[in-house]
């Protein structure tokens, strides 16, 4: 133990400033992107939003379900209305400061706001002008803070382009910054015993506490600011912006972000049981504030357990294996609860450990997240990430205005309208029983509800299919693109172009290798000899794996379809040809393809075709704009014949020196904001 512990130490200093080899980050960038996202948790732990068990607008300020909902479909609408725009500016924002890193900068706004959404005078109000008042003041302070959140959150994005390295920074970022809820899920509950005789729902108690952890967090957060770069693989030689439709028409097609989606569109019903603990303790009076403080803190913390937990997780059962494992896990957990939860607190406390422990999503969700964009840039051509929130927006929030009456007419169902909470109350200001308490049978619904979703969540991850071996072949495919367009400008960079050589090398070296099998005990008794062989058996097999990915991706335009894509491709590139419907004609005769990348291209042919149509047509109408008209489809096809043209003379490629060739200590590999 002592020799790990000073080999990890050493590994930390001799790594501090400089990446190890194959790795793109540097551990003092770990921390700074750590200690800024744990600021932002703490910055952002007040906020004005509608929901039905909201604890600010719902128990504290005591706004009708009806009203809740009502102001809840209201912002969903403007979310609706706002989200091209916000898809539009993280797609296509050109600022020295990077694609997230610039929205790091809200902090102080965003803290400044917060402070004014807490101390405005609610309370002194009557009912409807509190209400507007809210509504306002939420809708302000929620636009500047989801910013100011999509800036640090997202970081992890883009701060590498390896998997798995993705996964450990998002392992030890996600360690420290969940020290947040941790912290004032103890905090809150406590010092409402000190300072409120337990009324957890008492808006002194939120001005009270809050605001040094807004002040303290936005400090703190300016270090992912300061400490943090962004490494994206895109070509220095594209300027131009992604249309949102096209952007959005790129996603739709996407079915790993579906899959993860429907994932989370059920959380409605799973998540029934998360009012139980707070519930019993609050309404139900089975024991003290400050005992279901240190209950929620320590079951709170299972996500450490679990975050350490994670990488290896991922590294034996995959991301699909442990999305898998995860949802069945979780379907014994609701049920364990639902039989026990009467018995004993020890038992409530034992499962909310294990449920949390295995809700804990935030490595998984985040690195499967990074993969799917990785892998709509290798089908779509295009570095896309505000789309997926305008897609998720829209549809999630349809999805979410009908799922958002059902936990209320559940309630309603069983005695509680939402607005009188005695009934939750299993005892009397006097102390005597209430009789007429409906807590216990609208917890035994909710957790049936919960058992129910539980057991949906695990239909979808049957069909995710992209494996880390798939993301890696992926990513020296983005990067052999990148360095195809950036030679052609006569601007590939030293770093790129010896990273993509090596690329090639390497598959190469193991293209006509076989795989091998793991060593077993019999054949290896020695375990740390056996470990050892069967870590370099699992590298040589995933390296042959992608040394065929690549293989494809070079002789991609020579198979049936890829020829007669090419030929699609010269006549849209072809300016000195009148437009006609041909290329049209041609799209539709591409054959089918016998991969899902095939059939990606040929909706995009059939859709770039109808583009050129259109454009011939505008050209005809408006002679001034018979230039710009076509300039899309043209674009997009000189881009797959530049990729043509350097897959078949890629000898060439190698052979040929950047024109302009900036040292590695100048240009960082992979640095591309």
């Amino acid at each position: 133990m002592t020799e790990t512990v000073k080999t990890w130490l050493r590994e930390i200093r001799s790594h501090w400033r400089v990446p190890g080899e194959g790795n793109s980050v540097a551990y003092r960038e770990y921390l700074m992107l750590s200690v800024g996202w744990l600021g932002m948790r703490l910055a952002t732990v007040f906020g004005i939003t509608f929901a039905v068990n909201n604890p600010f607008t719902a128990m504290t300020l005591h706004m009708t379900h009806r009203d809740l909902l009502i102001f809840g479909y209201i912002c969903t609408a403007i979310g609706y209305a706002l989200a091209p725009l916000n898809a539009y500016i993280i797609d296509n924002l050109r600022s020295p400061a990077g694609k997230y890193r610039v929205f790091v900068k809200l902090a102080v706004p965003s803290g400044i706001l917060s402070l004014f959404a807490l101390f405005f005078p609610y309370e002194k109000m009557g009912y409807m002008p509190m209400v507007v008042s809210l509504f306002l003041i939420g809708q302000i302070q929620g636009y500047v803070q989801a910013w100011y959140t999509t800036g640090v959150s997202n970081l992890v994005f883009v701060i590498s382009p390896n998997s798995q390295e993705r996964v450990r920074i998002m392992t030890v970022s996600s360690l420290v910054h969940n020290f947040a809820p941790s912290l004032t899920g103890l905090l809150i509950p406590v010092l409402s015993d000190v300072l409120a005789d337990g009324d957890l729902y008492n808006i002194k108690t939120y001005r009270m506490i809050y605001p040094v952890f807004i002040v303290v967090g936005v400090a703190m957060s300016l270090a992912a600011y300061y400490g943090v770069r962004e490494r994206i693989i895109v070509p220095r030689a594209r300027p131009e912006k992604v249309g949102l439709r096209d952007a959005l028409r790129a996603v739709s097609k996407n079915k790993l972000f579906w899959i993860k989606a429907s994932d989370n569109w059920n959380n409605f019903m799973e998540d029934s049981k998360n009012v139980l603990m707070q519930w019993l303790f609050y309404y139900g009076k089975v024991g003290s504030m400050t005992t279901y403080g240190i209950m929620d803190t320590l079951s709170y913390n299972s996500s450490m357990w679990a975050m350490l937990a994670s990488p290896w997780l991922i590294d034996k059962l995959g991301k699909k294996g442990f999305k898998l494992t995860k949802n069945i896990t979780q379907i014994f957990i609701t049920l364990g609860l639902a039989l026990t939860y009467k018995k004993s607190l020890w038992l409530i406390f034992l499962f909310y450990f294990l449920n949390r422990f295995w809700e804990t999503i935030e490595v998984i969700d985040r690195a499967m997240e990074s993969d799917i964009r990785d892998y709509q840039q290798y089908i779509s051509g295009e570095r896309i990430d505000g789309s997926f929130g305008v897609v998720d927006t829209y549809v999630g929030g349809a999805i979410g205005a009908a799922t958002n009456l059902f936990v209320p007419w559940v309630y309603k169902r069983n005695g509680f309208d939402g607005t009188d909470y005695s009934v939750l109350n299993v005892y009397r200001e006097d102390g005597s029983f209430n009789s007429g308490n409906v807590l216990y049978p609208l917890l035994d619904k909710l957790l049936v509800i919960s058992l129910i979703g539980a057991a949906i969540d695990v239909l979808p991850w049957f069909f995710y299919d992209l494996t880390d071996t798939d993301q890696k072949a992926i990513v020296r495919v983005l990067r052999l693109r990148s360095a195809a367009e950036d030679r052609a400008a006569g601007n590939l960079d030293r770093a790129s172009f010896e990273e993509v050589c090596a690329s090639l090398n390497a598959m190469r070296e193991h293209l006509s290798l076989e795989k091998q099998e793991k060593r077993k005990k019999r054949e290896l008794p020695d375990g740390k000899e056996r470990r050892a062989a069967n870590k370099e058996i699992r590298r040589r097999n995933e390296e042959i794996d992608i040394a065929a990915f690549l293989h494809r991706e070079l002789h991609r335009y020579e198979t049936p379809f890829g020829e007669a894509f090419i030929a699609l491709c010269r006549k849209m590139a072809d300016t000195t040809q009148p437009q006609t419907g041909e290329a049209q004609a041609l799209a539709r005769a591409l054959p089918a393809g016998t991969t899902g990348e095939d059939r990606v291209l040929r909706s995009d042919a059939l859709h770039m075709a109808r583009t050129l149509k259109r454009a011939a047509k505008t050209a005809a109408k408006h002679p001034e704009k018979a230039e710009k008209a076509p300039e899309k489809p043209i674009r997009w096809a000189k881009r797959h014949l530049l990729l043509c043209e350097t897959y078949a003379a890629i000898d060439a490629f190698e052979a040929d020196s950047p024109k302009e060739a900036p040292q590695p200590e100048t240009l960082p590999a992979h640095t591309n904001t």
